[in-house]
């Protein structure tokens, strides 16, 4: 049976914390990385199960899900959601390792816990681009067979169906293939854009994938 895409559930959150562990490291597996391999999902994938103004898609290979498209349609509105209602936790239980010589924490953890406690607020430049953003992640054993341009396709239709003309994300600047491949579907860098950001309006996809 092929895969199929179909909207994401809070079912799905173990699935989804480990193909972005899987993925953290610039494209490849972080798990080497980390002694609190939760951390990069915490961060980077529950949040978009869990909060309001989100939404989500998912890669379902005969029941294992094996890729992922997360995002929020007003990224302001998803950055309060998320101080008043998933952060505070997180800082509670993981900010103490910070001064816990016993915690044996990795340079990843560490780096990952100092976002926790200072997530990174969307920049002007990026809001002005777009109010939505996405994540896209597939495990290796379903990559460059067409299934990234098919799970931004999805999420560009919902972003159409509500009204949102435009859309950005981030990336590792290390990542050069997945720079490429988003390069490859019309995603740009635009202006004010950090290194890493790009962007695509549904116009620009629609002429470009046409």
């Amino acid at each position: 049976m092929a895969p199929i895409i179909r909207p994401a559930t809070k079912a799905d959150q173990s699935a989804l914390s480990n193909i972005c562990l899987l993925t953290a490291n610039a494209g490849t597996s972080s798990e080497h990385l980390h002694s609190h391999p939760a951390l990069p999902g915490l961060i980077y994938a529950l949040p978009y199960l869990n909060l309001g103004s989100t939404w989500g898609f998912v890669l379902d290979n005969d029941g294992e899900v094996v890729g992922y498209t997360l995002g929020a349609l007003d990224t302001h509105k998803f950055e309060e959601s998320a101080e008043a209602d998933w952060w505070p936790s997180l800082r509670a239980r993981y900010a103490p390792l910070l001064q816990d010589s016993e915690a044996a924490l990795t340079p990843a953890d560490r780096a990952y816990i100092n976002t926790i406690t200072t997530f990174p607020k969307a920049s002007d430049a990026m809001m002005a681009f777009a109010p939505a953003h996405l994540h896209i992640d597939i495990l290796p054993s379903h990559q460059r067979q067409g299934w990234g341009r098919k799970l931004i396709a999805r999420a560009i239709e919902n972003l159409k169906e509500n009204g949102v003309k435009s859309v950005w994300l981030g990336m590792d600047p290390k990542n050069t293939e997945a720079a490429a491949f988003y390069t490859r579907l019309g995603f740009r860098k635009f202006e004010g854009a950090e290194e890493g950001i790009m962007g695509i309006t549904v116009q620009e996809w629609e002429e470009y994938t046409v």
